[in-house]
């Protein structure tokens, strides 16, 4: 992959979210201020079709991707096009998730990327799914795009996320020499970093200028699900499916644990909320800045704790029991912050 590709990537990328930010009030993707969305200003929804403009641009002048991930592209297409619609009109919940099941089906029954085993998780043996391969394929797919985009609750944290995740898995296709995955994924994230350009603050642009809105989140969360169950399964599998819960760890963790403790109050686990971890962080005390910087610093820890165990062959039931006793030490969270008796501020606006 020559820099000349990268970079052209990058500029298609930004020229498009450029282009797209005037018609976004026109096709109704603007995320207008108001309830819990604490922005000031209306910010155009359009970061996820920029990013995907720009990776398809080039993916097409790069054969190795173009024969490898033509499908995925396809059918990603699909994923963003509701995500689209969403943002616009704000589809219901069950309408949502159907067309990502269908979409997740399409990629494990049309394209046969499909969850067939889940490693060796429990120290007896592989965990073979058989006849449960394309019904789990779809609940996890499903799940990681839900995942991801209820991280893309403050600017440059979903972006972010997914662009560390995205690393870890193209270093792993360098160490196993897959070239069509390690191209696909440089690609990517070239457009990411375009798009968090626009959508990071500093000290010099106290606000995003774009923001990914379902669509991009949604877009962003299929890539990666195709991409791990991709280097995961089959005969051309390039390490253990347990790796892949330290790549996702942030959103994983933030979302299961939301899945639990929702219903447990009486409300939907899929309904909007200010409980996520980002949301915690902050009425912890923590600035925005400081919010972002943090979890992209826990997820590349995370992440390098699955490096680490994946280049030293650590055994999958250690990978795991780590895994589930981090997500404990998470669930007890709260518990360990009244104990502290650290109070929750309220959240300004920013």
């Amino acid at each position: 992959m020559s820099f000349i590709n990268l970079f052209s990537t990058f500029v298609i990328t930004s020229i498009s979210l450029f282009a797209l930010k005037p018609v976004a009030a026109r096709l109704g993707l603007l995320d207008i201020p108001g309830g819990r969305k604490i922005h000031k200003t209306p910010t155009p929804l359009v970061g996820g079709l920029g990013i995907y403009l720009g990776t398809l641009c080039m993916s097409v002048f790069t054969p190795a991707v173009l024969q490898q991930y033509s499908a995925m592209l396809a059918i990603s297409a699909l994923v963003l096009f509701i995500g689209i619609f969403d943002d616009a009109r704000e589809l219901r919940v069950s309408v949502r998730m159907g067309a990502h099941a269908f979409a997740a089906w399409l990629m494990a029954a049309v394209a046969g990327n499909q969850l067939l085993s889940l490693g060796n998780l429990l120290a007896f043996g592989p965990i073979e799914l058989g006849v449960l391969a394309i019904p789990l394929t779809i609940f996890a797919t499903v799940g990681v795009i839900n995942a991801i985009n209820m991280t893309d609750g403050i600017d440059g944290l979903s972006g972010g996320l997914a662009l560390i995740s995205l690393t870890f898995l193209c270093i792993i296709a360098f160490i196993a020499g897959n070239v069509a995955m390690l191209q696909f994924g440089t690609l990517l994230i070239c457009s990411l970093l375009a798009f968090l350009v626009f959508n990071f603050r500093h000290p010099w642009k106290k606000s995003a200028m774009v923001y990914l809105g379902d669509a991009g989140s949604t877009l962003l969360g299929f890539i990666l699900v195709w991409l791990i169950i991709e280097a995961t399964q089959g005969s051309n599998a390039m390490m253990s499916p347990v790796y892949a819960l330290w790549f996702l760890a942030i959103p994983l963790i933030d979302t299961v644990s939301l899945l639990i403790k929702r219903p447990l109050r009486g409300i939907s686990a899929f309904s909007a909320g200010t409980d996520h971890v980002h949301h915690r962080l902050i009425a912890s005390g923590y600035t925005h800045e400081q919010t972002v910087v943090g979890l992209y610093v826990a997820a590349i820890v995370a992440g390098t704790f699955g490096l680490v165990g994946y280049l030293y062959n650590v055994s999958e039931a250690m990978m795991f029991a780590s895994f589930m006793a981090v997500f404990a030490v998470y669930m007890a969270w709260g518990k360990l912050m009244r104990f502290m008796k650290v109070k929750p501020k309220q959240v300004e606006p920013v």
